[in-house]
């Protein structure tokens, strides 16, 4: 008696030891899956050193005006530039942006804005800030963006320089985006919108919506 009872309290312990293995090779798996799922938006280029650096509009934690500003202080760009949608009469995301810039050490004289008329998306203002650099005459710069946006904004800025035939060079910088991290994005709800809405937006590129 005692020695099947011995048995069945092996057998249940064997049989949560087995659940445990395979619910941690799950979530192992799947974290890996989602990981990859995001891994895929991102595109980083060898940094060397350029004329500007180009900071896209976007994320309220700014992260990205954080990440650009550190490398100008790492000597990689001797100028910010950024265009500005209008958000309210009178004042412009790039205010915001140029304000934060400034706070962090980067001197007004070195930050280079315009408020764009283009429509408000990463085409539009890929039309506003490469006019802006062949206005400086500026033809080489990293564009600064969120790591989940840099493969799509890389695509989007060759098919501008192409459109508008300048003789411009850029790499891109992935901005770690704390609301959309690429590593556990699916255990916040930003991070879940954010990934999920940078796919939409990939079949808009490709429908040249």
């Amino acid at each position: 008696m005692k020695k099947h009872r011995f048995l069945n309290i092996k057998y249940i312990i064997g049989f949560f030891l087995a659940c445990g293995i395979i619910f941690i090779g799950v979530d192992i798996f799947s974290k890996s899956l989602l990981t990859s799922i995001s891994e895929v938006l991102v595109y980083e280029d060898p940094l060397n050193k350029v004329e500007a650096l180009v900071v896209l509009v976007g994320s309220s934690s700014g992260n990205r005006i954080e990440a650009a500003a550190r490398l100008y202080h790492e000597g990689f760009a001797e100028k910010l530039v950024f265009s500005g949608f209008k958000s309210y009469p009178g004042i412009a995301t790039s205010h915001f942006m140029k304000s934060y810039a400034i706070e962090l050490g980067v001197p007004e004289g070195k930050i280079l804005t315009e408020i764009t008329d283009e429509e408000v998306s990463t085409r539009g203002e890929s039309i506003s800030n490469l006019n802006l650099l062949h206005k400086n005459k500026i033809k080489t710069f990293v564009l600064v963006t969120s790591a989940f946006h840099t493969r799509r904004a890389k695509m989007v800025y060759e098919r501008s320089i192409s459109l508008l035939g300048y003789d411009t060079k850029f790499l891109v910088y992935p901005a770690y985006d704390p609301k959309v991290p690429i590593q556990g994005w699916w255990e916040l709800r930003l991070g879940r919108k954010g990934i999920f809405f940078e796919y939409i937006k990939w079949i808009g590129y490709y429908c040249n919506l």
